[in-house]
């Protein structure tokens, strides 16, 4: 029998397999460590001091103007959001900043209007009621919880919408904002609003970021005898950088040493502060707040804190000009979706009564 021959490479090749292999896992092991301390030094090193040291960083972080929360939708357009009879139309002000806005008629219009929009002439002649809407950050006035609002305000309450974007949101003149930027735009509206109805019918109703818009805002024509009637605070916070402390977006900072220095302090400066806490003393008209405990972005405190606040401050005001209206855990409604309340439209109809009366 002819035994098989063994060249003489083939004992020496096995070790050398074993050599490389073992090469090529200590190679992987340093990329991912080097993947991962880069990683961790981005996230840790990079984003804290870049917030602290850029302005613009910070007001990115807050505003969040360049995410869309909306589909591909022609802001132009609004029925292709579903809002029937609603005009598209543009404001701009005296330093050149144009405005998107929407304006969502009350259902009772919808009988007069041609071609899915009613005319300019009419569209405020029934002296309906006025919602002048300041959405929250990210995406613009078509997002789908907020038209689903529009909808619940405009059917349920058969009140007009007037809904617009900031400056540097959605077709809006896109120019960084600021907190001033963004009262100043919310002025330009109420403007063109006073031009068109009474005071006396106009409601302004802030989300989220908005709320402290809203809030600024009328802290800003407190001592107008041109004021809207009342102002609604949905998911609102105490301060920009109380909020900062609980948002999502903080979850990987919040219990770094130096967070409160290098993040949240940063962040109230006079671009970005939006301190509502402060403002609440110096609005003189009806509050409601709505806050809904299950809030996994401004927590359901902030709304109690605000209201609290209110009562103790603005003790010259009747009771029933302060209100505070929670939602139930259970209801699932979180931050964004406290129109889906069945309750909401008889508490928006009962303070318009109480106001108005």
């Amino acid at each position: 029998m002819r035994k098989r021959s063994v060249q003489k490479g083939d004992e020496n090749d096995e070790p050398f397999v074993h050599s490389k292999q073992k090469k090529n896992s200590t190679k992987s092991r340093r990329i991912f460590l080097q993947v991962i301390f880069l990683a961790l030094f981005i996230l840790y090193i990079v984003i804290p001091f870049s917030v602290y040291l850029c302005p613009s960083v910070r007001r990115h972080a807050v505003f969040l103007n360049y995410v869309s929360l909306s589909r591909a939708t022609n802001l132009s357009v609004p029925s292709e959001s579903g809002l029937k009879c609603a005009r598209n139309f543009y404001i701009s002000s005296d330093k050149g900043v144009k405005l998107g806005v929407w304006h969502v008629p009350p259902a009772s219009m919808h009988s007069r209007c041609k071609e899915n929009t009613i005319s300019p002439d009419i569209e405020f002649s029934d002296q309906r009621p006025v919602f002048l809407y300041l959405h929250g950050n990210a995406g613009d006035r078509a997002g789908g919880h907020r038209v689903s609002l529009y909808k619940v305000l405009s059917e349920e309450i058969d009140a007009h919408v007037v809904a617009f974007d900031y400056r540097g949101f959605g077709d809006s003149t896109n120019v960084s904002p600021t907190e001033a930027g963004l009262v100043e735009d919310t002025t330009v509206v109420y403007d063109w609003l006073l031009k068109r109805v009474k005071s006396s019918n106009i409601f302004v109703w802030g989300h989220s970021l908005g709320t402290g818009v809203g809030t600024a805002f009328l802290e800003k024509v407190s001592k107008s005898a041109n004021k809207p009637t009342a102002l609604i605070l949905e998911a609102p916070f105490t301060r920009i950088v109380e909020a900062a402390k609980h948002h999502p977006l903080s979850i990987f900072h919040r219990y770094m040493p130096f967070f409160d220095v290098l993040i949240a302090k940063p962040i109230g400066d006079e671009d970005t502060g939006f301190d509502s806490l402060s403002r609440i003393p110096h609005i003189s008209r009806p509050l409601l707040i709505l806050h809904a405990e299950d809030d996994g972005f401004v927590p359901y405190n902030h709304g109690k804190i605000l209201y609290e606040s209110a009562l103790a401050t603005r003790k010259e005001l009747p009771s029933h000009f302060t209100k505070f209206v929670g939602f139930d855990g259970e209801l699932d409604l979180g931050h964004k979706n406290i129109y889906k309340s069945p309750d909401l439209p008889n508490i928006i109809k009962n303070f318009l009564k109480d106001v108005q009366s």
